[in-house]
Order: structure tokens, then sequence, then C-alpha cells
């Protein structure tokens, strides 16, 4: 067994929502060096989430808890009685890095789509943290990460995203109120608004689109993500902050062709 490289966490639960790809699987591998315990949530069982959880056994000798389960193919009301809301209610730490995308004009957005982004873009990190919170109230302990939307950090104009946007923009009022309410119980309560993201969910020719938006002509790493992840999550001073990390990235301005100095 490896070592753990740091056990800032031991003894504590983590669920990560979104957990065995892209974001959440960078995160997830974190916190295990980390010390935690984990439950992971993943859209299905098979070969990603085996190896994912092959990985964290090797890095800590505790192999996760993998939730596989679908949360899009189900009505949202069977989330009462599901493994993730039953897992939520135990955990210490909260981390949700899931979200589907919904990318219309608003004259194209139909009812699925509003749907689709009211509940599990607001709706579904909203339930988790109400699960989540009596736990860790009785304990005096707790962490929420919750993640935002590129350009979602504040309220703004968007031209072909904004049922996704709008969702993702009410996460700030989630963070800040559990922040002052809960803040009292050692809960701390952040977000993280990423810039486009290099993940295995896209491909190499929307990489490349992506990068052209972005400062530097780059994306944003998963690693980069899941260090600021942690760093939210230890220190306690931090809460009720929705926090860029997008490089600088601006919908108003094309930077890809600006010459550094």
């Amino acid at each position: 067994m490896n070592e753990v490289t740091e056990n800032f966490f031991s003894g504590k639960k983590a669920l990560i929502v979104g957990g065995t790809g892209g974001i959440g699987r960078t995160l997830s591998l974190a916190l295990a060096k980390s010390g935690a315990s984990l439950f992971i949530h993943g859209s299905k069982a098979g070969e990603k989430a085996d190896s994912l959880a092959e990985e964290i056994l090797k890095i800590s000798g505790e192999k996760p808890k993998i939730i596989a389960q679908n949360l899009l193919s189900s009505s949202f009301s069977e989330l009462e009685s599901s493994e993730v809301l039953e897992s939520a209610r135990k955990c210490d730490i909260l981390c949700v890095s899931f979200g589907p995308f919904v990318q219309k004009s608003l004259h194209e957005t139909n009812l699925s789509d509003w749907e689709k982004a009211a509940l599990y873009d607001y709706a579904l990190p909203g339930l988790l943290l109400s699960a989540a919170l009596p736990n860790m109230m009785k304990n005096y302990f707790g962490r929420i990460l919750l993640f935002g939307g590129t350009g979602t950090s504040h309220r703004k104009e968007f031209s072909t995203n904004a049922a996704y946007a709008g969702a993702k923009s009410g996460l700030n009022v989630l963070v800040s109120s559990v922040a002052s309410e809960y803040g009292i119980y050692g809960i701390t309560c952040n977000a993280i608004c990423p810039g486009f993201v290099e993940t295995e969910y896209l491909s190499e020719s929307q990489k490349t689109e992506l990068k052209a938006k972005m400062p530097l002509g780059r994306m944003i790493s998963p690693s980069s993500v899941a260090e600021s992840a942690l760093f939210l999550l230890k220190n306690a001073d931090i809460n009720g902050a929705t926090f860029r990390l997008d490089a600088g990235w601006s919908p108003t301005k094309s930077l890809q062709n600006k010459k550094l100095d």
C-alpha cells in the first residue's frame, strides 16, 4: 500500500457527485490522498469506475464506495430514496461536480431543457446540501463545495445558454445562505466557477475551439481545479466564496490573438 501523502481529512467521509470522470475524478483522487473515505457517484458502473476504485485503493488502502446511478434517467422525486441522497446524509464533505449543460438560445429552449437545468443544475445541489446539513450540524463540522459554470460567478447576460447559466448562477445564493446560517456549526460552503476545463468528455475539435477562447490559448486543467478545491475545503476561514478559476476569461474580449509583452 502506498502511504497517504496527507491525512488532513482522515476520519472524514466525502461524497463526490459526478466523481468518476472529468473534474470529479481528479477531485476524488485528491481527496483520497488527503485521507478521506469516499462515496463516489457516477452515471454508470463499468471499467471507468472500477479503474478509479482500484487507483484509490492503491493510494489510501481503502476502496471507495461507488454509487452508479444515471440521475437523468429517472424522475427527480425518486432521489428521495436513492443511495446518493442517503450518502449525503452521512457525509462530512460534499462536492457536487455534476450538472448537465444546456446550450440553446432562449427562443429554442423547450420544456425538457428548462426542467433539466432547473432540477439538476440548481435543485439537485440544493437537495444534497439540505440532506447533508443535519449531520454536519450535529458534528460541528462540514465542507460543501459546489461547481458553477463558466462566467456564472455573478449576474450577466448569456446568448446561447441562459437557462443553464441562470441555474448555475443561482448556486451563489445557496453558497452565501449556507455560509451565513450554518458557519456557526463549523460548516463552510463555497463554489468554484471554472473556465473551460480540458476533460475526456470533449472532442479534439471542441478542445481546439475552446482553447482559442481562453487567455493564453489553453484550457484549465482538472488538476488545477482539484488543487483549488482542496484549498477551499481545507481552509475553515473561507466561507461563502464563489471562486473564479478561468484565467481571466471574458465573453466580451477575444484574447487569443493578443501578443504578450
